[in-house]
């Protein structure tokens, strides 16, 4: 082998012998579709007044430090363009005491991480022994995967949330605000969602209105009336059945009052572009069932393959990642879902870029 090719083997192999991320993930791919999506509406003498906004989506991580450091890897080569890191949910394995990978890779402590089931899930309780299988507390939760880390993800959190006399004491919840985008992404705790979180949540939405802020919501689960899917290749079926009981809202789907709250917003004027999800393990694009103005984004797990994974996610390649960039750019009213990582479905359909008009609400693109 001669020098240059020792040289780029070097280049393309990290310490460890696995494949850097950006070597699969090159700016010749990557940043064509990107920088299109970035691209600014207005003309020479009326400029776009607010900046595009894009947020690197991941979720169900399920303890794969490897993947983690992948992922923080691709956020710092691709900086420049991307203003965002959200993970939406399930960080560990399996139990929330199993090892956490927010705490064992190095700049993961930015990526702002929402709570899902498997963090809530102390694993001494099977589902035939309770209805409430993912068994710990709000409080226990806000512990370990958010009071470490949120001080550097830039968040306005619940007041009372430090004060234990308050119901929002511990709240697994807030909202963070990009002014030069006018955007507000805000965080849900679908998980132990009460009485105190949806009255934050309106709160939030009304403030978002007054200031003229569009709005990105971010939660673990999908709803209770399941999810009517668009015909793209982000979407691994027609849609997502609705849970069998709507009255438990525990059993892996969102209360059905956070979708009514919003629809609230909507009818008062304000501005919504999408939920960001996960949960599924698969890749859903659609409309709430009854709450046709929501559209829902659900990403692919970003861990590592298994059975509930059903697509090919080969280590070394670029099928070993899959997260989305999400691009809202304010200007067009356009959403974009740009796929990094696996980008064919179960059926070896496209799914490489979506586009949404979020004014509209219609499909611009879908390749």
């Amino acid at each position: 082998m001669n020098t240059l090719a020792i040289l780029t083997l070097a280049t393309v192999l990290r310490i460890g012998g696995g494949t850097d991320i950006v070597a699969l993930h090159p700016e010749r791919e990557v940043l064509p579709p990107l920088l299109a999506a970035r691209s600014e509406g207005g003309s020479w003498d009326k400029p776009a007044a607010e900046k595009p906004l894009t947020l690197l989506h991941f979720s169900d991580l399920h303890g794969s430090c490897e993947n983690l450091e992948r992922i923080v890897a691709f956020r710092n080569a691709y900086s420049e363009y991307i203003d965002d890191a959200i993970h939406t949910g399930d960080a560990v394995s399996s139990y929330m005491d199993d090892a956490n990978p927010w705490t064992k890779v190095r700049g993961a402590g930015g990526i702002i991480n929402v709570i899902g089931n498997h963090d809530c899930w102390k694993g001494h309780r099977t589902w035939a022994e309770t209805d409430i299988p993912y068994d710990a507390t709000a409080e226990e939760a806000y512990g370990i995967f958010i009071a470490p880390f949120v001080g550097g993800w830039g968040v306005v959190q619940p007041e009372g949330v430090t004060d234990r006399t308050s119901d929002r004491y511990c709240g697994c919840y807030f909202y963070k605000d990009y002014p030069q985008s006018k955007v507000r992404l805000i965080a849900l705790d679908c998980i132990h969602y009460d009485d105190a979180q949806d009255l934050w949540f309106d709160s939030a939405l009304k403030d978002a209105a007054r200031k003229g802020y569009a709005v990105v919501g971010a939660q673990h689960y999908f709803s209770q009336t399941g999810l009517e899917s668009l015909d793209t290749g982000f979407s691994s079926g027609p849609g997502i059945a609705a849970c069998a009981d709507p009255d438990r809202p525990q059993i892996e789907c969102s209360p059905e009052r956070i979708f009514t709250t919003l629809d609230r917003f909507m009818d008062a004027g304000g501005v919504f572009v999408c939920w960001l999800s996960g949960h599924e393990h698969e890749d859903y694009i659609g409309f709430v069932r009854g709450h046709s103005r929501q559209l829902q984004i659900l990403v692919e797990k970003a861990g590592e393959k298994d059975v509930y994974i059903h697509e090919d996610r080969t280590e070394g390649t670029v099928n070993q990642d899959a997260f989305n960039l999400v691009t809202v750019n304010p200007s067009k009213k356009l959403l974009v879902i740009q796929r990094i990582g696996s980008t064919r479905g179960p059926k070896m359909r496209s799914k490489t870029l979506f586009a949404y008009d979020y004014a509209e609400r219609t499909v611009t693109a879908d390749e």
